[in-house]
C-alpha cells in the first residue's frame, strides 16, 4: 500500500480479491464454514482498525494466509483439550496442516506420520509444529511431564527412523 492510497479502499479491494482464496485454504483445515467465514471476516477487520499494518506487509497473501491459520490454530488450543480427544478431528486438523505448502516433502511426512502410532504422531506435531511446551502436552494427556518428554523423544527417534528408512527407498 502508497501512502497516498485510503486504506478502506485497499482493504476492501483485498477482501474482494483474497475472500475465496483464503474460505477455501481454511476449509482445507477444517470443516466447520461457519468458523472459516468467521476467520476471514476477523483477519479483516483486524486490517479495518489498524489500517497502519498495511504499510508494513510485503506479501499480502501470505500474510493474510498466515493470520487465518494462526487464529485458526488460536480457536483449537483454546479447545485443546476436547481436540485431543478426539483423535479423527486432531488428525485432519494436524496433518492436513502440513499440506499447507509449507514443506516440500509433506507428503513424505504425512505417510511416516500416518506409520507412527497414534499417540506418537500427536505429540510430535503438538510440540513441533504447533509449539505446544512440555507441559502443556502433559495436561492434555493427562500424563506426567517426564512421561511427556518421554513420549515425544521416542515419537522423534521412531519419526527420524521412518524417515531415513524411506530415503534409503528413494536411492535405489
Amino acid at each position: 500500500m502508497k501512502n497516498n492510497e485510503n486504506p478502506m479502499e485497499v482493504i476492501e479491494d483485498l477482501y474482494n480479491t483474497h475472500y475465496w482464496y483464503m474460505l477455501n485454504f481454511l476449509l482445507r483445515l477444517t470443516p466447520d464454514r461457519q468458523l472459516a467465514e468467521d476467520i476471514v471476516q476477523e483477519v479483516f477487520s483486524n486490517l479495518l482498525t489498524h489500517p497502519e499494518t498495511m504499510l508494513k506487509i510485503r506479501n499480502i497473501q501470505s500474510f493474510l494466509i498466515t493470520s487465518a491459520r494462526n487464529r485458526l490454530i488460536d480457536h483449537y488450543r483454546k479447545k485443546k483439550r476436547s481436540l485431543l480427544q478426539d483423535g479423527q478431528m486432531m488428525e485432519r486438523l494436524l496433518i492436513d496442516q502440513y499440506s499447507a505448502n509449507r514443506i516440500p516433502e509433506r507428503k513424505e511426512i504425512q505417510e511416516i506420520l500416518l506409520k507412527l502410532p497414534r499417540e506418537y504422531s500427536f505429540v510430535l506435531i503438538a510440540r513441533d509444529y504447533y509449539g505446544y511446551s512440555y507441559q502443556e502436552i502433559a495436561d492434555l494427556l493427562g500424563i506426567s511431564l517426564e512421561n511427556a518428554k518421554t513420549r515425544i523423544f521416542r515419537a522423534r527417534k521412531s519419526f527420524l527412523k521412518h524417515f531415513r528408512e524411506a530415503d534409503k527407498d528413494d536411492r535405489f
